[in-house]
């Protein structure tokens, strides 16, 4: 067996046949050629088949069942054939021929016997295949069969070129279709709108998203007069501009602008678009391109200036000095206005130094630490620390800074710097006013342990002559009965009782005056006013009141505590023994505790007080307001003073023969 020889150019050869070998195996229109090929040849078979760079590829078959349609090449009859491109290859018997006599397909079962075929020739020259009759007896062809089946070859090449485009074409529709599913896929998902104008026809298309960004119907669609009445009228010119040199340079063009939305309000756009002029230049032009909704896109970079001038504005206008400088060298960078005043250095003067240059040496161990902290924290301060003016004279300052970084990477530190010679000279001053005060608070503080002493003194001498002159009196009157009969022996007794009520009062009072913070408490009220209400009950029930109380344990008070049950009990006291006679009298006690303060209130339905005429006098010392045989005039004074003392206030609410209403109000927390 002769291997086959092969083409001069068989890589370019294999490489286009490779191209047809898929697309046409069992086409009804291919299996009609090759049966015309056995009809034309008087043969019992017939083979079209398309031979790459190894194999040879059956793509119909006529007359024989094959189990398999590849075969290697070096095997095939019609490798030879592709290496004759001017006419048929034709062997009237395979046997004889020194080049086929011992082939598998000649010796084997259903032996090949007769072979005639001619190359499939492609528009560029290749012989991609073959088409060939078989036969199991020998034969020749005729010059009018040879000629057929040239010309049969041509027509089977037109279908596997006609097979293949269609076949590219429906591959190319595929991706097409794929792409274009892909593009609505993309343009809806990111909320891209975009437009088709037809300058033949002036007409306008936009696709969904179009609609969905600007808020209009999409089934009225745009005009282009309308559309273009609806860009923003400051803008328009500019645009159309753009489009005007975009159709003059043929480069696509993109563009900012704004468009008045549904809502009345304008939105920025954002176009990209090119012209489409056809494949021969002629045709009238279309402008495809994308919108895009760029509106929060450019409410940022309006922010973003804003700032960028805001902070332009605090830099320049800020009430303390400013300074970027080297963490490295200490070299200044950048200079604010107010950091140069102190100074007494120009711009261009200080802008050549560095952060120790003004720095006096005795500060060298705290620059140390604040800059470990900056490259442990990120930031230094607030320390204070003095700086060197032009002229030699050192001023104090309060610096604190962060480390940054340059988009170089190189590090740098914002310094916020105060000059704090003014807060110095005030917290000098405050220095010596502070140590006067605290001097004139001794002398406070010496002269009021005086007083208190002296009142302690007066108080007591004053109740040791009163009880003299008490027991002087009574003495006398034990020795001289007489005298009893004697008004003004009567009188000089009443003077001398009024004396020891007025000592003993005068003592409360300066009692309450002289009370510390230092003895006060945080007091449960409870058990105390529960206390009171005990204390009392015999004196309510003589005279009908009925105590009612509304307070809930652990109820507290910072205070005195004989100060509370001393005003608890004198409030009780005073509402049983001013209770009205006509009716059944009541004293309700409640409290209320919010925030830091407690409330407790007495309100009763007794002969009350008429505060028209008495309101200024309530607290007055020796006040009364009712014609009652114990009433001193002495206890509201008393009370009112008690609850000054412990950081309180009170309320009153009366209405004559309606009632009183007492509400105290004091701390619960110091």
């Amino acid at each position: 067996m002769k291997t086959p020889p092969v083409p001069y150019n068989d890589v370019e050869r294999s490489e286009e046949a490779s191209k047809y070998s898929k697309y046409t195996i069992e086409d009804e229109d291919l299996n009609f050629l090759c049966a015309m090929v056995a009809e034309i040849c008087n043969t019992d078979s017939a083979l079209i088949s398309i031979i790459d760079k190894e194999k040879q590829y059956i793509q119909s078959a006529f007359g024989m069942e094959l189990e398999v349609r590849e075969f290697p090449r070096e095997f095939t009859f019609c490798a030879h054939t592709i290496n004759n491109i001017d006419s048929p290859t034709i062997i009237p018997d395979a046997r004889k021929d020194e080049r086929f006599k011992d082939n598998p397909f000649v010796t084997g079962e259903n032996p090949v016997i007769f072979y005639s075929g001619y190359p499939l020739i492609d528009k560029k020259g290749y012989a991609l295949g073959t088409i060939c009759a078989i036969d199991q007896e020998p034969k020749e062809l005729s010059e009018d069969q040879k000629n057929k089946l040239v010309l049969l070859s041509k027509q089977v090449m037109n279908l596997l070129e006609l097979r293949k485009k269609s076949e590219v074409l429906t591959q190319t529709n595929k991706e097409l279709s794929k792409l274009n599913k892909r593009f609505q896929y993309i343009t809806k998902s990111s909320n891209i709108g975009t437009f088709e104008y037809d300058m033949a026809d002036y007409s306008l298309a936009f696709n969904e998203a179009w609609w969905k960004i600007t808020g209009y119907c999409g089934e009225k669609g745009l005009s282009l007069t309308e559309w273009q009445g609806l860009v923003h009228p400051n803008d328009l010119s500019g645009l159309k501009n753009k489009i005007k040199q975009s159709y003059h340079s043929r480069e696509r063009f993109n563009h900012h602008f704004r468009l008045l939305h549904k809502n009345e309000k304008y939105i920025w756009i954002s176009i990209k678009a090119q012209f489409n002029f056809g494949l021969d230049n002629e045709e009238p032009p279309h402008i495809h391109g994308i919108l895009r909704d760029i509106t929060e896109q450019k409410n940022k970079e309006s922010e973003i200036l804003y700032r960028q001038k805001l902070l332009q504005s605090l830099y320049e206008l800020s009430p303390i000095g400013i300074a970027l400088t080297d963490l490295e060298t200490g070299a200044f960078l950048e200079i604010n206005e107010k950091l140069l005043e102190p100074t007494g250095y120009s711009r261009e003067e200080l802008l050549q130094m560095n952060y120790w240059d003004i720095t006096p040496q005795e500060y060298e161990p705290q620059e140390k630490l604040q800059i470990a902290s900056v490259n442990e924290k990120g930031f230094y301060g607030p320390y204070q620390k003095e700086f060197i003016k032009k002229n030699g004279e050192k001023f104090p300052v309060l610096l604190r800074g962060v480390l940054v970084e340059d988009i170089d990477g190189k590090k740098k530190i914002w310094s916020f710097i105060e000059d704090i010679s003014e807060r110095k000279k005030e917290e000098s001053l405050k220095a010596q006013h502070l140590k006067r005060i605290k001097s004139l608070l001794h002398i406070k503080n010496e002269q009021n342990e005086r007083l208190k002493n002296f009142a302690h003194i007066a108080s007591h001498n004053l109740r040791s002559h009163s009880g003299g002159i008490s027991m002087l009196l009574e003495l006398m009157q034990e020795e001289n009965n007489a005298l009893n009969k004697l008004e003004e022996f009567q009188y000089l007794r009443q003077a001398s009782s009024n004396l020891e009520n007025t000592i003993r009062d005068l003592n409360e009072i300066v009692e309450v005056n002289l009370s510390d913070t230092k003895d006060f408490k945080k007091i449960n009220i409870y058990p105390l006013i529960q206390k009171n209400v005990e204390s009392v009950f015999a004196f309510a029930k003589e005279n009908k009141v009925t105590i009612i109380t509304d307070v809930q344990p652990e109820t507290y008070m910072i205070g005195v505590p004989s100060y509370l049950e001393s005003i608890f009990l004198n409030f009780m006291t005073n509402s049983i023994k001013y209770s009205a006679l006509d009716r059944d009298s009541y004293l309700k006690i409640s409290s209320k505790s919010e925030r830091n303060f407690t409330t407790v209130v007495f309100e009763d339905n007794g002969l009350g007080i008429d505060l028209d005429t008495y309101g200024k006098k309530l607290f007055k010392m020796y006040q009364t307001f009712h014609s009652h045989k114990d009433a001193r005039g002495i206890g509201l004074f008393i009370t009112k003073n008690q609850i000054d003392t412990m950081n309180g206030t009170i309320e009153v609410s009366s209405e004559v023969n309606v009632g009183s209403t007492f509400k105290i109000t004091i701390p619960n927390t110091k």
